[in-house]
């Protein structure tokens, strides 16, 4: 079910208008400075979508009044995305601000943050200020969550605003009853804004309500929908929550579906999701499901349509398991989806475990975890290919901007959409220099951060 972007017309302050206050999902070229606007197009323009592109060349930064700036270097940018083209105006703020030229006592109370948060807690940031931020993981024991938090950290940093930092993390329980009373605690905190990811998706939705109605905006990130549109109990976002930061689940999904129909044709696939029910994996799910090929078949296909297949809670040994057990009845295996680079990399040992030929395989993966590009380069096998998109470990960054752009009087839109593309993985992204390999190469933050996080590399 695609995710419609709803898009909100904003009025951008103009020599002739006043300012309101108010900011659309304005969109501007990756690597465009300053969005400008010339004296024949004093307007921005509305495109068929309903977002709002700014003209190149305007004369001052369309978010400059909510203190925030949407020249991110160019380079960053790619590093995050791939190369786009067009890229909401919020995130271009949000990988601005990750441009950070960090001093050791920033360094500091970086790591002093992450380490009193790991399973639940929380830091003072240095600055005093009164703004508390709250961070609710469903997760939290893998890489992807522990890089996707640190990124969120030196987000807050760069926002004097910003205090205190509490985290609470669920650790994947499979009793809904902890993420819904991390939410809780949260509103019993007084935090003054949530982000984070909601692995029970639906399960979370009164714990979202009761936190907005106390005036406690909810933002998750990495398309961690609250319930997607048109399933019963979901939350809308925008109207139930403040917005959602992520891809476009079904165009992922589709990206998905025409690497697998070139590279397979005809063959059996995998598909491998994370928790049950979360959002993410059952966005692209449905769509590539309904857009793979006649020739393709699917092993163990959801129940329904509001089900996933290939569960592992983002666990690499669950993965592991799973990967085993098809093969154990499906040696010919012609291919994989998944999110997760780093799971499929433990996934596919299993190869070796029965004495299975890795061969003729194609693989569509959103992340990019070099454990599993470095295995494929030492493997030199031409008949293996993968494709993916990116880690979105710095997703987490654009709901703290957007949080605290709400908080300057902006008009949040209820869909941030993060663009996304497909690259074949080359023997170039294995980067033998890279400070761990369990850590996404489009993840933003800096190696002398990462170094401190896994020491033993």
């Amino acid at each position: 079910m695609k995710p419609r972007v709803i898009a909100l017309i904003a009025v951008l302050a103009l020599v002739l208008a006043a300012c309101t206050g108010d900011v659309a999902e304005t969109t501007t070229t990756a690597g465009e400075e300053e969005p400008a606007t010339t004296a024949a197009e004093e307007e921005p323009t509305t495109t068929a979508g309903g977002a709002t592109t700014t003209t190149a060349g305007a004369a001052e930064d369309p978010l400059a009044e909510f203190g925030e700036s949407t020249a991110a270097d160019p380079a960053l940018v790619e590093k995050a995305l791939g190369p786009v083209e067009e890229v909401p105006d919020i995130v271009l703020a949000s990988i601005a601000r990750a441009d950070q030229d960090l001093d050791q006592a920033t360094i500091d109370t970086a790591m002093a943050c992450f380490s009193s948060t790991v399973g639940g807690g929380e830091c003072e940031t240095g600055t005093g200020g009164e703004v508390i931020m709250g961070y609710a993981d469903g997760g939290g024991l893998n890489v992807w969550r522990q890089v996707t938090r640190m990124e969120a950290i030196l987000q807050a940093l760069t926002y004097p605003e910003i205090g205190t930092i509490v985290f609470r993390d669920a650790q994947w329980s499979t009793d809904p009853a902890v993420p819904i009373g991390d939410i809780n605690f949260m509103v019993e905190r007084g935090v003054t804004f949530i982000i984070g990811y909601p692995d029970w998706g639906i399960a979370l939705g009164d714990a979202i309500k009761a936190a907005e109605a106390a005036g406690i905006p909810y933002v998750p990130y990495s398309a961690g929908w609250v319930g997607l549109p048109g399933q019963d109990g979901a939350l809308v976002p925008g109207t139930d929550y403040l917005s959602i930061v992520g891809e476009d689940l079904c165009a992922l999904g589709e990206s998905f579906s025409e690497v697998i129909n070139t590279g397979v044709g005809e063959g059996t696939i995998g598909v491998l999701g994370g928790t049950p029910g979360n959002a993410l994996s059952l966005g692209w799910q449905q769509c590539h499901l309904a857009s793979l090929g006649e020739g393709v078949d699917v092993i163990n296909p959801p129940a329904d349509e509001n089900s996933t297949t290939g569960d592992t809670y983002w666990v690499n040994d669950i993965a592991l398991q799973t990967v085993t057990g098809w093969l154990s009845t499906n040696p010919d295996i012609a291919g994989y989806s998944y999110e997760y680079a780093d799971g499929l990399s433990t996934a596919l040992s299993a190869y070796e475990q029965l004495g299975i030929p890795l061969d003729n395989l194609t693989v569509a993966i959103r992340t990019d975890e070099q454990t599993l590009f470095c295995d494929w380069a030492e493997r030199n096998n031409p008949n293996y290919n993968i494709w993916y998109s990116a880690g979105g470990n710095f997703q987490s960054r654009t709901a703290v901007t957007a949080q605290m752009m709400k908080l300057a009087g902006a008009e949040i839109p209820a869909e941030i959409v993060v663009p996304h593309v497909m690259r074949q993985v080359t023997t170039a992204d294995c980067n033998p220099d890279r400070v761990t390999p369990t850590v996404s190469g489009t993840s933003l933050v800096p190696d002398a951060v990462l170094a401190l996080m896994y020491p033993e590399g």
